[in-house]
């Protein structure tokens, strides 16, 4: 190429741009933009709370129904008091919506000093916070015992969680449906399960106390498989990711 420019008289300054256009690297798709191994989490988030739900249903050495229940609901309701084992489900439970919180509340302070783009940090400071007012209500039975004996009725409590989790996927659309919306829809239709049976029949049923739970349960390692992936997903790939947040997304509804 240079050859022949210099035949044909080029000035050295086009020569000079010639050859850094040739020596210049390819373009590399942004990190994780195109490899993010979305099928594999799928996977993974359906197939290791199915087995350990398994695991405890089919053990034989413990009533299972003590083990999804909450300890202090498990610690009342059983003939003895008390075992290690209850309210294992719900403490597990727990311990993976306080790791979302720590994780997404992690990410939200490290894109704000980074100075990334707002609806990436709205993202993630949003979904710790809901994510750690969850783990407060489920650890200390908020809804269920706490606020009710100040007033507040149990339902009112759910259906203020239900429409604080709509007002946070509403507000973090674009960036959801960008990375793995599917993941996120079968959390929340597994807690929305879990809060119907609740609320419908709000028994101690074994039967009813294996679907309630094992939904809830369910629904919270898909919900924490989803956001703690797409954090590490926002560290890895930032530019495209922040591209898609400020933008609408093909086939999402768009903001007027």
């Amino acid at each position: 190429m240079s050859e022949s420019l210099l035949s044909s008289g080029a000035k050295p300054h086009e020569i000079g741009a010639s050859l850094a256009r040739d020596t210049a690297a390819p373009a590399v798709a942004p990190q994780g933009a195109d490899i993010w191994p979305t099928n594999a989490i799928r996977v993974v988030s359906v197939v290791l709370p199915s087995l350990f739900l398994a695991a405890i249903l089919m053990q034989p050495v413990a009533d299972p129904k003590l083990m999804f229940l909450d300890a202090l609901a498990a610690a009342e309701y059983a003939d003895y008091c008390c075992r290690p084992y209850y309210g294992f489900v719900s403490t597990v439970g727990i311990m993976l919506w306080v790791a979302t919180a720590a994780v997404c509340l992690f990410s939200a302070i490290a894109f704000a000093l980074a100075r990334r783009a707002r609806p990436v940090v709205l993202f993630a400071g949003a979904a710790g916070l809901l994510s750690g007012w969850l783990a407060l209500d489920d650890a200390f039975l908020l809804h269920e015992v706490v606020l009710p004996h100040f007033g507040v009725a149990q339902n009112l409590v759910l259906a203020a969680n239900a429409l604080f989790a709509i007002a946070y996927v509403g507000a973090s659309l674009r960036l959801i449906w960008t990375v793995d919306k599917w993941l996120l829809l079968l959390a929340c239709g597994a807690l929305a399960t879990s809060m119907g049976v609740d609320v419908v029949f709000h028994s101690l049923d074994p039967v009813l106390v294996y679907v309630e739970d094992s939904a809830k349960f369910f629904g919270i390692f898909c919900w924490a498989s989803f956001h703690v992936t797409t954090m590490a997903r926002l560290f890895l790939a930032p530019s495209a990711l922040e591209t898609a947040a400020t933008s609408a997304p093909a086939g999402a509804p768009a903001r007027r």
